[in-house]
């Protein structure tokens, strides 16, 4: 009986002090999981870019207007209209909660819009990217800011030719003059004199090759870029069958190009 009592006593005091040792181990591992797991978390986060906001662009755009940074026409602070409001509640356009001034909200309204060919032109030749090929208001205040630099002015102004500027020679029968640049290729387009039907079919031309291009319309059919030959050909093989070049779509043209050329299709 005198041995049963001591050994009853370390039995229990093994018991609390395993069970308080065993615990604590529990919970220094939880704890550093969760340490880790935070960290790992906030790395995260941290490391994604935040998606440019389209209004963020506009406020601090005007902020630089505000400040005389920025010139603008002298319309541009006169009172938002009636009008301008009705279009930009009909857009379902998120207002700054204050009042704005007409060239404000046709920067608001701009959100709503794409650019025009002739603006994404620009973009593109400067490698731009991201909102201004998204939204027209944005487009123009960065090509403002991208020519206001003479060295890109020039740049543009010195572009070569395009590829359908080039074909519009070839189309002719004329030879393409050695280094024109687009703004030369444009006055001797402008110059050149042709009939009526001449001039429907050559639109209806420059049109097909636009579109097929253009990547949007390519990627709808899981094409890749024909080059203007293969194109020329597809065109040649409807035209021969009775078919007007005015009457040709590039949809039209799809199936013919893969037919020529089927590894233009994308796996």
């Amino acid at each position: 009986m005198d041995l049963l009592i001591p050994l009853i006593i370390l039995i229990v005091l093994v018991a609390l002090f395993g069970s308080g040792k065993g615990k604590s181990r529990r919970k220094h591992r939880s704890s550093s999981n969760r340490i880790a797991t935070t960290s790992t978390s906030a790395k995260r986060k941290n490391s994604r870019d935040p998606k440019p906001d389209p209004y963020n662009f506009l406020y601090e755009h005007w902020k630089q207007v505000e400040k005389g940074d920025i010139p603008v026409p002298s319309w541009y602070h006169d009172p938002v209209t009636d009008a301008q409001l009705k279009r930009l509640k009909d857009d379902g356009t998120r207002m700054p909660g204050r009042s704005i001034t007409k060239g404000q909200a046709s920067s608001l309204i701009g959100l709503s819009e794409l650019p025009e060919p002739k603006e994404l032109e620009i973009l593109r030749f400067f490698k731009v990217s991201g909102l201004p090929l998204k939204h027209q208001s944005i487009a123009l205040i960065e090509i403002e800011r991208l020519l206001k630099d003479p060295e890109k002015a020039d740049q543009w102004a010195k572009r070569p030719a395009t590829q359908i500027q080039k074909e519009f020679f070839r189309y002719f029968g004329l030879s393409v003059p050695k280094g024109i640049t687009a703004p030369e290729a444009n006055s001797a387009i402008a110059s050149h004199e042709m009939t009526e039907e001449e001039e429907e079919e050559w639109y209806a031309y420059s049109e097909i090759l636009e579109e097929l291009q253009d990547k949007d319309f390519r990627d709808c059919y899981d094409l890749k870029k024909p080059s203007i030959a293969i194109i020329r050909q597809a065109i040649a093989k409807h035209t021969s069958d009775g078919q007007k070049i005015t009457d040709i779509s590039p949809d039209d043209l799809v199936d013919t190009i893969l037919a020529i050329k089927p590894d233009l299709e994308k796996a």
